[in-house]
């Protein structure tokens, strides 16, 4: 039952003692300072106060990426990867930072 429900829902991501995510449910984390923006597939956006490094940490390599120091993105949701940009499935377009564009474009392809 337990796999049936992480294939389903993704990876649990237990971010602090209360806020339990899943992974199928997150385009992508946008950090702002000490806090960061988690932005959902359905639209919606929520703050907490954690770093996004922290939140980086927490995440499972293969599901989610550093694209540049402000956004951690969910590769699921990529639609496109261009040279210095990356396009998701709400048609959101987040910037690739220099240093990462070439370790992006060889794993999300």
């Amino acid at each position: 039952m337990q796999q049936h429900i992480a294939n389903y829902f993704g990876t649990p991501l237990t971010i602090g003692m209360r806020t339990k995510l899943y992974s199928n449910e997150i385009l992508f984390f946008e950090g702002d300072v000490n806090y960061t923006w988690i932005h959902f597939a359905t639209g919606k956006q929520q703050v907490i106060a954690r770093t996004l490094l922290y939140i980086e940490q927490k995440t499972d390599a293969d599901t989610f990426i550093r694209i540049n120091r402000k956004y951690l993105v969910n590769r699921k949701f990529i639609v496109e990867v261009g040279n210095d940009f990356v396009v998701l499935t709400d048609k959101t377009v987040l910037p690739i930072s220099r240093r990462r564009k070439r370790g992006i474009l060889v794993s999300v392809r």
